[in-house]
């Protein structure tokens, strides 16, 4: 038996494209300033529901139907990119994001009936805390000391209503790296 093909996939809500620009104008201006090695491709902002990690193809339809299950009972709720943060140590940190405001208690609750429904179909859940962003930027560069107060940037980005999911596929060393292979409305 040959080796099976498999995709890196994650389950996401979608970024709209007048806020994907709006991000992109706000990291467009602060790259000088906030030294990261590498900056997200605004195609390729999103808020992350679930990572699945290596999956075979032919398990996409099964996943969109789980999909499709737990959002027939939820109605379209409103969120807003907003604020910024960093994960990792304050001076050298990991990620820098954008902050989610709004209706979060019904993303928090999308994501949570998600990740059940997968746990059916072998996807085991994270077990640490979900906290929704959208990452903007990723590993600060070495030498370099992250000395903004974050604290004090308070962007807003706009807001939008949720009302579609998406499954991506991560293809490593393109831009955009995240192709969509199913969205699923709600």
């Amino acid at each position: 038996m040959g080796n099976v093909e498999k995709w890196r996939i994650f389950i996401a809500v979608p970024i709209p494209t007048d806020i994907k620009l709006a991000l992109a104008d706000w990291c467009d201006e602060r790259r000088e300033e906030f030294r990261f090695q590498r900056w997200v491709h605004r195609e390729d902002y999103h808020i992350t529901m679930q990572f699945l990690g290596d999956t075979s193809p032919d398990r996409v339809d099964e996943i969109g139907a789980a999909i499709k299950r737990v959002i027939s009972g939820i109605r379209p709720f409103s969120i807003e990119a907003r604020s910024c943060g960093t994960f990792g140590r304050p001076d050298q940190p990991r990620v820098l994001w954008a902050g989610v405001d709004g209706e979060i208690r019904s993303l928090q609750q999308l994501q949570n009936n998600i990740t059940q429904e997968n746990r059916k179909l072998g996807f085991i859940p994270e077990d640490r805390p979900y906290r929704p962003h959208i990452t903007l930027a990723r590993k600060y560069r070495e030498g370099s000391r992250f000395a903004a107060d974050i604290t004090e940037l308070r962007p807003r980005f706009g807001s939008w209503t949720v009302d579609a999911l998406v499954i991506y596929r991560t293809q490593m060393n393109r831009q955009p790296m995240y192709e969509q292979i199913a969205s699923i409305q709600v």
